[in-house]
C-alpha cells in the first residue's frame, strides 16, 4: 500500500495541497485580470485559481503506471482511485474548516470547493479523453470562468462555481455533484474513450 501510494505521487500532492493552503491565508483577496469575454471585466481571485495545483498534480500521479497492467495485478483499483480521491477532498475539507475557524478565512472554504469540483472535473474528462487533456482543462477552467462567467453587474453565472462567493450554496452544489460524478465515472471506466495525447511506445 505504502509502494501504491507513492507511486501515486501523495507525498507531493500533499505537500502542494498544505502550500496553496498557506499561500490562500497570506494572499486572501489578491487578484489577476482577466480579459472579459462576455460582461464585465473579468477578475480572478489568486485563491480560486491555487486549487488546480494538488489536483493536476494528483491527476498525473493517478496515472503513472501502466492501466492495463494494474487492472490485472489490482482486483479494484478504481475503488482505490476512488478512495484516494475522497481522501483528497476530506482533507481539503477539513483544512479549510480548520483555517477558517482560527482565522476567519472564507477564501480557504473557496479553495476547499474548488479542490473537489476541479478534480471532479478532472476525472470525468480523463474518461473521456484522457489525463493529458484532462489536465489541460481542468487548468483552463477557472479562467474560462473569469472570462465568460459574469454577469454584466458582476456576479457570478450559475455555472461558473469556481468564482461563486466562499458561502455559495449553488457553487458547492455543482463542485459536488462534478466530484461525484468524476468518482463514479473513475470506477465504472478506468480507461478513457480515447486517449490523443497517450504515450506510445
Amino acid at each position: 500500500m505504502i509502494w501504491w501510494l507513492k507511486a501515486r505521487n501523495v507525498p507531493a500532492v500533499l505537500s502542494a495541497l498544505f502550500a496553496v493552503y498557506l499561500v490562500a491565508v497570506l494572499v486572501r483577496q489578491e487578484a489577476i485580470p482577466v480579459p472579459a469575454v462576455v460582461g464585465p471585466s473579468g477578475r480572478l481571485l489568486v485563491t480560486q485559481i491555487l486549487g488546480v495545483v494538488p489536483v493536476v498534480l494528483l491527476l498525473h500521479g493517478l496515472d503513472r503506471g501502466d492501466t492495463v497492467t494494474e487492472e490485472v495485478a489490482l482486483r479494484h483499483n478504481g475503488r482505490r482511485t476512488v478512495a484516494l480521491c475522497v481522501a483528497f477532498a476530506l482533507l481539503a475539507l477539513v483544512t479549510a474548516a480548520g483555517i477558517q475557524l482560527l482565522w476567519d478565512r472564507p477564501e480557504a472554504l473557496s479553495l476547499a470547493r474548488n479542490c473537489a469540483g476541479f478534480l471532479g472535473s478532472a476525472l470525468v474528462v480523463r474518461a473521456v479523453l484522457g489525463p493529458g487533456i484532462a489536465a489541460i482543462c481542468v487548468a483552463a477552467l477557472p479562467l474560462a470562468c473569469a472570462a465568460a462567467g459574469r454577469r454584466p453587474g458582476g456576479s457570478a453565472r450559475p455555472w461558473a462555481w469556481p468564482i461563486h462567493e466562499p458561502l455559495s450554496y449553488p457553487g458547492a452544489a455543482e463542485a459536488v455533484f462534478l466530484f461525484a460524478l468524476g468518482c463514479a465515472l473513475a470506477v465504472w471506466r478506468p480507461r478513457p474513450v480515447i486517449d490523443p495525447l497517450a504515450r506510445t511506445t
